[in-house]
């Protein structure tokens, strides 16, 4: 496995985990800073490691500050202290295994957008927040600095930071963090890299592990990784495993960016496996694909893409009356359930739309079954359910991730819990190997696998 790492530039916590972990290392932590006693560290080390940094927040929540999320501020002050130190080029090398002749960046070298983000309603209400924020805390301080230009570059370019409790529960996302020479590389939903850190330091793998270090700047920058959830964070959306027309409409937007994976580059490609229906072209035999209509929210047009140069092409065969799922809960499950027959009695088998709506009934019985608000036979009658669901998933799974080395990790545990509750081992123990083979491929030696022995050791 050919890895490589870096470590961050700047990075802060969450405010809700700063009086938990270390504003340091983010591990967990409870000895405060004596003059603001809201911030934690591991240990003198890690307090002197960041008293620089720490220094104006320190000065903020000494005034008694509201309770607020301060995060995308305190970032920007922790990059005005080091670019007042380092001028942007960090005079350690803050990459491992990476040839000397890979150029590092530097904060000059972050785009920051700022054009974009003024004209992007969600970023510039964003911005303006930040901008309250720094002009009721620090009123006369900062007027001769381009904060800007510093909040666009932070909010492009940050990467979550997240930390290993259970490796069946995956990571959480405690924080942010810069990290300068990784962030050359631009986004792709079949990325060459993968993400395999499990604490502060960006941790990076081949996808390919015949993949050879580049030898030229060139090679190094066309490098891509994933921007998105990566496979080890817990599922709480359903529209996470597998990306979307809508999904990259909303990444553009955000990251002003469009992938150029073979998969995105192929819209018609990608129409097809998305809203693939079970209705076949009475002219030309293939299936035809939902095309959503902007006059009605629940109507949808029943559409021939033409890739056998067919006759019906841009015209609507039929149009129909579907209900997709947006929200669910326990109160509403039923009918979600209901909606979901709908769906299938119109969406083929391998439509990424159909997965992604029995990916919201699946977690949302995984909520019911671990709410313990049911007898033991409601119970059962969930978890049998929740299996059928989940079996669905893994084969759609296979077929579908099969070329972009992003594996739910996590759903195969979930899925294994199921078969365990109901003592069905055999089942169980397939379904943890495969996880804890997945785990192993991109985090090696690096974690703690005693959770993943002992349930492996179910059969006996």
């Amino acid at each position: 496995m050919l890895m490589f790492s870096e470590y961050p530039y700047v990075l802060a916590l969450k405010e809700c985990y700063l009086s938990s972990r270390c504003s340091s290392c983010f591990k967990k932590s409870s000895i405060k800073c004596s003059s603001c006693n809201r911030i934690v560290y591991c240990n003198e080390e890690c307090r002197l490691n960041d008293s620089v940094c720490h220094e104006i927040e320190c000065e903020m929540y000494r005034q008694g500050c509201e309770e607020d999320e301060y995060l995308i501020l305190r970032m920007i002050i922790r990059v005005i202290i080091r670019l007042s130190i380092d001028g942007g080029q960090p005079k350690e090398d803050l990459c491992e295994n990476v040839p000397e002749t890979i150029v590092r960046r530097c904060w000059s070298d972050l785009l920051g957008h700022r054009d974009e983000i003024i004209h992007s309603e969600r970023h510039f209400q964003q911005w303006i927040q930040t901008k309250k924020q720094f002009q009721r805390l620090f009123p006369d301080r900062f007027q001769r600095i381009d904060l800007l230009e510093i909040f666009g570059k932070l909010l492009i370019n940050r990467f979550r930071v997240g930390i290993f409790e259970n490796l069946f529960e995956g990571r959480i996302a405690v924080g942010w963090a810069i990290y300068l020479t990784t962030s050359i590389f631009n986004h792709s939903c079949q990325p060459d890299l993968l993400q395999c850190s499990f604490d502060i330091v960006m941790r990076l793998k081949f996808a390919n592990d015949q993949q050879c270090f580049p030898t030229t700047n060139q090679q190094f920058n066309q490098l891509t990784v994933s921007y998105r959830h990566q496979n080890d964070f817990r599922l709480t959306d359903s529209l996470t495993y597998l990306s979307t027309r809508k999904q990259r409409r909303q990444f553009v937007n955000f990251f002003f960016f469009n992938c150029h994976c073979s998969f995105c580059n192929d819209d018609l490609r990608n129409r097809y496996l998305e809203a693939l229906t079970n209705r076949t072209c009475q002219t030309c035999g293939d299936f035809l694909v939902l095309q959503k209509s902007y006059e009605k929210t629940d109507e949808f047009h029943l559409i021939c893409l033409g890739r056998r140069k067919c006759l019906q092409t841009g015209f609507i065969i039929q149009t129909i009356k579907l209900s997709f799922i947006e929200q669910i809960d326990q109160y509403t499950i039923d009918i979600c359930e209901q909606k979901l027959d709908e769906l299938e009695q119109i969406l083929h088998p391998k439509s990424i739309l159909l997965l992604q709506q029995k990916e919201k009934i699946f977690f949302a019985y995984q909520k019911l079954i671990q709410s313990n608000h049911f007898n033991n036979q409601q119970s059962s009658t969930l978890i049998q359910r929740a299996i059928q669901i989940g079996q669905f998933l893994l084969q759609a799974y296979d077929l579908h991730i099969q070329d972009s080395s992003i594996y739910p990790k996590i759903f195969l545990t979930d899925l294994a819990q199921l078969y365990e509750t109901i003592q069905q081992t055999n089942n169980a123990t397939i379904l943890y190997q495969k996880a804890f083979q997945l785990w192993t491929n991109d985090y090696k030696h690096f974690l703690d696998y005693r959770q993943f022995l002992q349930k492996l050791s179910i059969k006996q």
